[in-house]
């Protein structure tokens, strides 16, 4: 009879540990999609491939920088997330792991929030919205309780994206401006044979290093995450 009681108490501790190990394992993927770690890697990305580039700095480096830069625009909401749950799902030593995922989830969801309404994706929003069958009214919308933490990270994410690529033909602008003026001048010369991506290389990283081109497109990353909004 005793080790029939123990059975479900048994059971109930499995059950537990197994909910744990399942969060602990999908908590990487979750925080890239509730951070801004997206916007700034895909603009890197395409700043990269503006200075044609190929695959240097290598994606190791970009990733690299891209961490560096989310954790500088989002530290004390990540902070808060850290000690208001994560810390003890990550430890495996919560009592009540729901209880501590909610604490971690409260500051990602405000940033996200903010996030959307501040950069313009609210249309984006309701789309998800209406895609998962929510009634959404233009003139009256919905509070920020009444949206579900299922609705609101897939669509901050694409709103991510949606930003991203918008700071990206921002920043591929100026290098298409140099590659069009290099093509004109070598078809004016009669240079057909030579590749406009040889002489415009050389000049859109003097112009790129000019300029400080690193520190002003991270700046940019960072105080456009930090006040709510594209760079």
């Amino acid at each position: 009879m005793t080790g029939d009681a123990a059975l479900p108490q048994a059971l109930a501790g499995g059950a537990e540990l197994a909910g744990t190990a399942v969060a602990v394992a999908v908590l990487p993927a979750v925080l890239v999609l509730c951070t801004a770690f997206p916007r700034i890697l895909l603009t890197l990305g395409i700043l990269r491939q503006g200075l044609g580039l190929g695959s240097v700095p290598g994606t190791l480096v970009m990733t690299g920088l891209a961490a560096v830069l989310t954790f500088a625009a989002m530290g004390p909401t990540l902070e808060a997330a850290w000690s208001g749950g994560l810390r003890t799902l990550t430890q495996g030593n919560a009592k009540d792991p729901v209880a501590a995922w909610q604490g971690a989830e409260q500051p990602l969801r405000s940033f996200m929030f903010d996030q959307l309404e501040k950069s313009g994706g609210g249309a984006t929003l309701a789309r998800v919205m209406q895609s998962r069958g929510d009634t959404v009214d233009p003139s009256a919308p919905p509070a920020r309780r009444d949206i579900s933490t299922g609705t609101l990270v897939p669509a901050f994410a694409l709103n991510e994206l949606r930003v991203a690529c918008m700071l990206g033909f921002k920043v591929l602008l100026p290098f298409l401006a140099i590659d069009l003026a290099v093509a004109a001048t070598l078809a004016s010369l009669g240079m057909f044979m030579t590749p406009p991506q040889m002489v415009s290389l050389p000049l859109k990283l003097m112009l790129f290093v000019a300029v400080d081109g690193w520190a002003m497109v991270s700046a940019g990353l960072v105080s456009g995450i930090l006040q709510g909004g594209p760079a």
